[in-house]
């Protein structure tokens, strides 16, 4: 109700202009940017390296020097080495985590949720602070340098809160008659675990793997506090000076293509599920009647 009369309270017909057009606007807004870099990816660069504004003849030269710029190259397998140690650990944590919680007295529940919330709303900055003050009073000391093991610590404890956020919403929804059922029928404990729970968690467990892979990758604020002399592509790019470098257009160009690409086909897959149990549900109520 409140919204309608929102509406209708601007002059003129602005009102059931925007109220038709608004969600395309807002599309309108967000991916217009995404647009433009692709775009500009395509454009030449400068003597240092920087992107050309100014829209020409298309030229893939960009991407074919991508691959050539050594410093990109290192930064990147750095990058995915760090997501492929950091993403499995993380989500196994957060798994058995909420599998404790799921069965543990709500004031322990209560206790883990608040500090996990805790964790995700305390700033990055305070966070890469307090982990390099950790460091530098254990590991440092020990003679060794900050590194890829910092880095990869770092990055599981600001992960996990946000895969555990992911995961325990489902487990919530745990039927237990489903594991007693289990344990009935001659299954272990860890059998269990692995044919029941993980199954049902599947869906959260592939959203927390998407949201710790995505932090991973994009986190700069805390890993340049303890990285030492260990370079990600987040870092990399959040340290470029003198203009905006044409590697790094030309990288968020393929990494927007790859994402919308993903997205089309996953839509284009639940459209044709979605068709398909459409079709069968007609034909069954034709059957029936």
């Amino acid at each position: 109700m409140y919204r309608h009369k929102f509406w209708l309270s601007l002059p003129g017909n602005m009102g059931r202009i925007l109220k038709r057009w608004y969600i395309y606007i807002i599309l309108f807004l967000i991916y217009v940017p995404l647009v433009v870099i692709i775009l500009l990816s395509f454009n030449g660069q400068t003597t240092r390296g920087n992107i050309e504004l100014n829209f020409g003849v298309p030229t893939v030269v960009n991407y074919i020097e991508l691959f050539k710029n050594d410093e990109f190259i290192n930064a990147l397998l750095n990058s995915v080495i760090l997501s492929v140690c950091v993403v499995p650990v993380t989500v196994m944590i957060a798994i058995i985590t909420c599998f404790g919680l799921w069965k543990s007295k709500p004031y322990q529940l209560n206790s883990v949720m608040f500090a996990t919330k805790l964790t995700i709303v305390n700033p990055e900055a305070i966070t890469g602070i307090s982990l390099a003050l950790l460091f530098a009073s254990t590991w440092v000391s020990l003679g060794f340098d900050l590194g890829f093991f910092t880095v990869f610590l770092s990055h599981i404890s600001f992960c996990v809160p946000y895969a555990i956020v992911a995961i325990y919403p489902r487990m919530a929804k745990m039927n237990q008659n489903q594991i007693l059922a289990s344990y009935d029928l001659g299954h272990s404990r860890v059998n269990t675990f692995f044919k029941i729970t993980i199954p049902h968690l599947l869906p959260a467990i592939l959203s927390a793997i998407a949201i710790t892979l995505a932090m991973s990758l994009d986190d700069f604020i805390i890993t340049n506090l303890v990285n030492g002399s260990f370079q990600t592509v987040g870092t990399l790019i959040y340290t470029t000076r003198k203009g905006i470098k044409a590697w790094v257009v030309t990288f968020g160009a393929i990494v927007i293509i790859i994402t919308l690409v993903l997205i089309l086909a996953f839509g284009i897959k639940k459209y044709y599920k979605l068709r398909s149990q459409n079709k069968q549900k007609a034909t069954s109520s034709e059957r029936n009647a």
